[in-house]
């Protein structure tokens, strides 16, 4: 049986909303920061604990179980002090995997030096993604995940169509990490399937991949 994840997300402007709705039909739990109370208000039906407070608190963040969470995102750059404090504070209470949004590399070597296993600066991760989708004229969508490694979601391949993931070989043809399908793109991600799973028609597939290959994928949708 799984284990339940627990995700933290500290903040919830505009990006922390957005990650929070991204996960809304996930099967985790979520602890949720904000200053605001008519945001976490807002957020009740979507967030397992919801906190009202200062996440650079390291007593409220240990109160909040913080700690035991998986992830946490802290997901406002808007100061520099607040995101080095909750960096610290999560690795100090024992957070596995710490990720930041920060708004330039300056402030992203500071978080990579105090602790922060990822950094990201959304608006250069967008607009490289958007790029990327215009070269592969919307075939394959792109979301970046740093300077080399990209998550690609596009229609099962018609030569994939009846053929196992183990007959098709593609993480040796394609250099292509499945995480998942979609039956449609609104539909959440299907990720329980083993590698005797065969390709049905007009599915969305999910994968990991480094940019060199990308026109490899692009060649097999020709």
């Amino acid at each position: 049986m799984m284990v339940q994840r627990t995700i933290g997300i500290l903040g919830l402007g505009i990006f922390g909303q957005s990650i929070l709705k991204g996960l809304k039909d996930q099967e985790v739990d979520v602890i949720a920061i904000d200053d605001h109370v008519e945001v976490i208000n807002q957020y009740e039906s979507i967030i397992t604990t919801g906190i009202v407070g200062d996440f650079t608190d390291i007593e409220l963040l240990d109160a909040a179980d913080i700690g035991n969470c998986d992830t946490v995102v802290i997901a406002t750059g808007e100061s520099l002090e607040s995101s080095v404090l909750a960096v610290m504070h999560c690795k100090a209470l024992g957070v596995e995997r710490v990720i930041a949004k920060v708004k330039n590399e300056v402030t992203k070597e500071v978080l990579e030096k105090v602790g922060a296993d990822l950094v990201i600066l959304p608006e250069v991760e967008a607009g490289r993604s958007l790029a990327k989708m215009i070269l592969f004229q919307h075939t394959i969508e792109v979301f970046q995940l740093d300077e080399e490694v990209v998550v690609v979601e596009f229609m099962v391949p018609t030569a994939w169509i009846g053929k196992s993931i183990r007959e098709l070989a593609v993480r040796n043809q394609y250099q292509l990490n499945i995480i998942g399908y979609r039956n449609a793109e609104d539909q959440p991600l299907q990720s329980q399937f083993g590698p005797d799973f065969v390709w049905p028609a007009d599915v969305r597939v999910m994968a990991v991949t480094d940019n060199q290959y990308l026109e490899r994928i692009q060649d097999l949708l020709d």
